[in-house]
């Protein structure tokens, strides 16, 4: 009885901990989808301003400081797109670490949830066959009477 008692509050405690672990894995899918939305936005600005910039090439409209003016803007944006995407690798990567560690702490809950089933059974069984060894004396000693 005292290892089932034992058994539950090391289950209770797993089950926080996975409770925790989830949170931070949704906390980190938060951030991993709110980096990679950045980068999108980033690549979508870069590639809206390329369109722009060839078209207005193309009719031969611009002058040589606007050119050096888009050339900048290329680079700078460039530079922040390769920034973000190392910043969202490193949020996904953290993430799916994350994830492992959730797979580890179910597995982990599930083996002292079947280690509790097993004591409980056992308890059961023991009970049970006290009980009959009991019954079984009791019928025993009326028949000597």
């Amino acid at each position: 009885m005292h290892k089932n008692r034992t058994i539950s509050k090391l289950l209770k405690l797993k089950d926080n901990k996975k409770k925790e672990i989830e949170i931070e894995v949704k906390k980190a899918a938060d951030k991993d989808d709110e980096e990679k939305s950045k980068l999108v936005s980033l690549e979508k600005d870069f590639f809206d301003t390329l369109e722009y910039f060839n078209a207005k090439n193309f009719e031969g409209s611009m002058n040589v400081n606007n050119i050096n003016s888009y050339y900048d803007f290329f680079s700078r944006i460039n530079g922040r797109i390769n920034e973000q995407k190392k910043i969202h690798d490193h949020h996904k990567t953290e993430l799916r670490s994350l994830r492992n560690v959730l797979v580890d702490a179910h597995k982990d809950k599930k083996v002292f949830e079947i280690l509790n089933e097993k004591a409980i059974r056992r308890d059961l069984k023991e009970k049970l066959d006290t009980e009959q060894k009991d019954a079984d004396f009791f019928a025993i000693t009326r028949r000597l009477k």
